[in-house]
């Protein structure tokens, strides 16, 4: 079950590489050609609307879904900033206890943040961002897409931290 599991994740982390692959470079270039508008010829981009450019709008929006979707892989490579000093003195049976206890709670933590996150992409769906011109829901997904994509890395972690406690448990021999 667990492997099936594990091939599942594998498969959705490599889309999420592959959409990182195209808005980590989209967004660098939209930076940079908004820097050299700006600061070498003096000159804002056609996007422009009040007070945010459109492509320093876009460049947010990429950032936050890069965000989200790096933190859900970076929970799957247990590669999070973490403190760990206490938990290093323990045996490993007690880390592992540790962390399975520290991914469900973080896991309950997402599925309150996930009820929230969906009601503030349902109120702010009429709102348009100025910029850019699409709904703000587009933007404010980022967060239960994310949110999501971690909740489904946390249980992949809780479960291996599981078998793996229970095979330290059986005896050799």
């Amino acid at each position: 079950m667990l492997k099936v599991y594990s091939k599942f994740l594998d498969v959705l982390e490599k889309i999420q590489k592959a959409v990182l692959a195209i808005t980590v470079p989209v967004m660098v270039f939209v930076m940079l050609y908004q820097v050299i508008l700006r600061y070498v010829f003096a000159h804002s981009n056609s996007w422009s609307e009040e007070v945010t450019s459109g492509s320093e709008e876009l460049a947010r929006y990429l950032f936050i879904y890069d965000v989200m979707i790096g933190a859900a892989i970076a929970i799957r490579r247990n590669s999070h900033l973490q403190i760990d000093i206490l938990i290093n003195c323990f045996s490993p049976k007690v880390k592992r206890i540790f962390t399975i206890i520290a991914t469900l709670a973080g896991i309950v933590f997402l599925v309150l943040l996930f009820q929230y996150s969906l009601q503030l992409c349902t109120q702010a769906a009429s709102n348009i961002s100025p910029g850019v011109g699409i709904s703000m829901a587009v933007p404010y997904a980022a967060m239960p897409i994310g949110i999501v994509l971690m909740i489904l890395t946390s249980i992949e972690v809780v479960l291996e931290n599981i078998v793996k406690f229970r095979s330290e448990e059986v005896p050799n021999g």
